[in-house]
């Protein structure tokens, strides 16, 4: 199965992540210091690392490691899985595609169920810009 470059060589770990450095350290600090936001918006050009910092964010939150500040580990059941795609409690939309309102309504009332599988459900929204008046009302 073919896969995307830059799917294949998205950085694992924040310490991988050029030229972000401090947003990079922004986000573990407040992983470090249990203080995570209920929110981000990640803003900037196209190939910044908007999406792969909001996934790492997804897999520090969520990681099982003891030591925070080693956080996401990259090698516990959780970080493994959102790695494969198949963790439960990462839900990623593509607001490109998905531009409507109902398909926000929607996402609004999924958010209302606890997570299944880690501590933190994750909602990463891509291309958020793409979406209509109505459905960033919506929102």
């Amino acid at each position: 199965m073919s896969q995307a470059l830059y799917r294949k060589w998205r950085p694992a770990r924040f310490e991988d992540v050029i030229g972000q450095e401090h947003i990079t350290r922004t986000l573990q600090n407040s992983v470090a210091a249990d203080r995570v936001g209920h929110a981000y918006l990640f803003c900037g050009p196209r190939g910044t690392g908007k999406t792969t910092s909001a996934r790492l964010l997804a897999k520090a939150v969520n990681c099982l490691h003891e030591d925070v500040a080693e956080r996401p580990c990259n090698t516990c059941r959780i970080c493994e899985s959102i790695r494969d795609g198949r963790f439960l409690d990462l839900i990623e939309i593509d607001a490109a595609s998905n531009t409507g309102v109902d398909d926000i309504r929607d996402l609004r009332d999924k958010i209302n169920f606890s997570p299944s599988e880690g501590r933190f459900k994750v909602y990463i929204i891509d291309e958020v810009h793409m979406l209509s008046t109505a459905a960033f009302n919506a929102l």
